[in-house]
């Protein structure tokens, strides 16, 4: 009796780790912990004018891993330059690898 209830407890943990989905990160979840998680905030930095228009570009639907780094990695370095001169490195960073996490949740390698 006893090896037949823990067959069943084996069969039911079996089948509910194989109907357990794919986790994904949504847009909206991306600009929330893109905002929150944004570095030193000054007067000429803010997270919304570095987040919102990144999300923007995530939502073209990538379509690949690779396309969906691409876009984060050419994000960042088109604002490098100038989060240099307004102290927004950090934000920046931050923002980064948020975006890099989306990749790496909603892609497939």
């Amino acid at each position: 009796m006893r090896i037949l209830a823990v067959t069943c407890l084996l069969l039911a943990l079996t089948a509910h780790i194989g109907c357990a989905g794919k986790q994904t990160m949504s847009l909206s979840s991306f600009r929330g912990l893109c905002l929150a998680s944004g570095g030193e905030k000054t007067s000429t930095c803010s997270s919304m004018d570095i987040c919102y228009p990144l999300a923007d570009l995530l939502e073209r639907e990538p379509g690949s891993l690779g396309h969906c780094l691409d876009i984060c990695r050419d994000y960042a370095a088109s604002l490098a330059q100038a989060s240099v001169m307004n102290r927004c490195a950090s934000m920046l960073n931050m923002a980064q690898n948020q975006c890099i996490k989306y990749c790496r949740i909603n892609y497939e390698p």
